[in-house]
């Protein structure tokens, strides 16, 4: 996913709040961080300027820990199977991150179908709605609904 949010800062903090009310927050102390390999501003970031230095390749060993992720990842690289075993481990974390994704896009497509139908919505309305929606080909969405009514 590749989000922009054009601003140039090395790391943007969200925090969850409710929509219509921003100053109630969800509080429950969740933030999600962005970081930008890419950025100019570093005001708010300046102690993790050396590690997105180091992703885009630039390693500073004056760093301690800098110094030693790149250790780690030297020694990974010189032992050929711990380097094959941390690629397979990738391979298989992305494949799963791919079939959660898909399944969660199913699931997501059926309840919309379920939630149209509820509306008294016709069966071509509601493909042609998920094929746009989804922005998806009106057959795909069609296989969507056969599957809901096969399940039901």
């Amino acid at each position: 996913m590749t989000t922009t949010y054009q601003r140039g800062l090395a790391r943007y903090q969200f925090e969850f709040r409710e929509k219509w009310h921003p100053e109630i927050t969800a509080g429950d102390l969740r933030t999600m961080v962005v970081f930008n390999t890419k950025a100019q501003d570093y005001e708010h970031a300046t102690e993790i300027r050396p590690f997105l230095d180091m992703i885009c390749g630039t390693v500073d060993t004056k760093d301690k820990f800098i110094a030693a992720v790149d250790a780690e990842i030297q020694d990974i690289r010189a032992d050929k199977q711990r380097e094959a075993r941390f690629m397979k481990e990738e391979i298989e974390r992305r494949r799963e991150l791919r079939k959660n994704r898909e399944e969660e896009r199913r699931n997501t497509i059926l309840d919309m179908i379920k939630a149209l139908e509820s509306q008294g919505m016709a069966e071509t309305q509601v493909v042609q709605t998920i094929a746009t929606m989804q922005a998806i080909s009106q057959a795909e969405a069609q296989k969507y609904y056969d599957q809901l009514v096969v399940a039901s």
